[in-house]
């Protein structure tokens, strides 16, 4: 699992976050995410990455880490391999890291599809399942719809909301 740090400086850690999660993202983030999924979906397929860093005391959490698993996938399907799953769990582990939100690219308009509520990266209160239409060519953040789980069920947030740039 090839991954990309963003902050030299990682946050002291607290407990996961309550949701709603605010999320801190390191600068060039979603610059970064949008070049990822634009080659990963070469076009053609569906790709996804991942948001990690840490839940900081306050209550929110610092996006530093944008994780580029394995996946297997087709024009409108996704799979990460349980294997990366695993190797991506001990790695997680080993740097302290939790996920926050997955990233995944659509064809065309960006909506949570039924196979994304039916088998989500993660179902955990306050997780984001974030798309991206049109397999990531335009600009980042153009677009971009995302929703967060909760109590089983997801709602469609305001990105500007709870996604909030370091850099800026």
């Amino acid at each position: 699992m090839r991954h990309h740090r963003l902050l030299d400086q990682l946050p002291a850690t607290g407990p996961r976050p309550k949701a709603p999660v605010q999320m801190d993202l390191a600068p060039g983030l979603m610059a970064a995410t949008q070049s990822e999924l634009r080659t990963r979906s070469d076009g053609r397929r569906e790709a996804i990455v991942l948001w990690a860093g840490r839940p900081t005391p306050d209550g929110h959490a610092v996006i530093s880490h944008l994780l580029l698993p394995s996946f297997l996938s087709s024009r409108d399907r996704l799979t990460i391999p349980r294997e990366e799953r695993h190797r991506l769990a001990a790695w997680l582990l080993e740097q302290q890291l939790l996920i926050f939100s997955d990233l995944h690219t659509h064809p065309h308009q960006a909506f949570l599809s039924e196979a994304d509520v039916a088998a989500p990266f993660s179902p955990r209160d306050g997780f984001y399942a974030t798309v991206i239409p049109d397999f990531a060519a335009g600009e980042p953040g153009a677009g971009w719809r995302a929703f967060e789980a909760t109590t089983g069920h997801w709602h469609e947030i305001s990105i500007a909301e709870r996604f909030h740039d370091l850099g800026v």
